[in-house]
């Protein structure tokens, strides 16, 4: 039995993962933290009947959940995005003691389209490169924490060229540079998450899309990714890690 603290129980995607947790007979969720009412309190929370944390709450939430699970030597999951640059050094420093696999979108096909990515990046050295990604209207951060990892795969692959991101394009802004990764962020409705990125020639492009219909495959990629990490040995793991391990 996996048995998970589960941290942003109060959001869209912690009532997913809490849902998707009673199909599996082989995990449970002891506790359901968020500071929402009616959830607890984290730092009341002694450990004894968890195995592993998972984070897909706030940034406040994200650093309460990382320092107890530091504190209690316990592996964790963390989903959320938004997060600053002493946030993913804090989840380095915290890597050399506990397992941590961080992830900016726990979906599995989304994950697979990463991959689709490097490849693709390899012969496009010469493309005009956009990404355009829609969410629904309550999500705060844009881009998304995944629209960003397409561009720092791209731009890993890249390298040479110093590809330089630009948020949108409003007014006269001139003619596009040549290495600039477009980002676009469309919010409306309740859109789970679309993300497309865009390898522009004359005469013609490529388009590499993902689309989540429901928020229950980026919860089954959450369990997955508890269950994988259970037992781990210290270090930084992420998505890529999972699914190379399922096949």
């Amino acid at each position: 039995m996996i048995r998970i603290l589960l941290s942003g129980a109060a959001g869209r995607m912690g009532k997913a993962i809490a849902e998707a947790a009673e199909n599996y007979p082989d995990i449970k969720i002891t506790h359901k933290v968020d500071v929402a009412q009616g959830f607890e309190n984290i730092e009341e929370i002694s450990g004894d009947d968890v195995d592993i944390a998972v984070d897909l709450s706030s940034r406040e939430g994200f650093r309460k959940a990382l320092a107890w699970a530091e504190n209690h030597k316990m592996p964790l999951v963390v989903g959320t995005t938004g997060l600053t640059e002493e946030d993913h050094a804090a989840i380095n420093a915290a890597a050399k003691e506990i397992p941590v696999l961080q992830a900016s979108n726990l979906s599995r096909g989304v994950n697979i389209m990463f991959e689709i990515l490097r490849s693709a990046a390899q012969f496009t050295h010469d493309a005009d490169i956009e990404i355009i990604e829609m969410h629904h209207n309550k999500k705060k951060d844009a881009p998304s924490g995944t629209a960003l990892e397409m561009g720092n795969i791209i731009s890993e692959i890249q390298s040479e060229r110093g590809l330089s991101r630009r948020d949108g394009r409003s007014g006269m802004v001139g003619a596009r540079e040549a290495n600039e990764i477009g980002y676009h962020a469309v919010r409306c409705g309740d859109v789970v998450g679309e993300h497309t990125a865009i390898f522009g020639f004359a005469g013609e492009r490529i388009e590499i899309s993902h689309k989540s219909g429901s928020r229950s495959v980026l919860a089954e990629g959450a369990l997955c990714a508890a269950r994988f990490l259970v037992g781990k040995r210290a270090g930084r793991y992420s998505m890529r890690d999972v699914i190379t391990a399922e096949k």
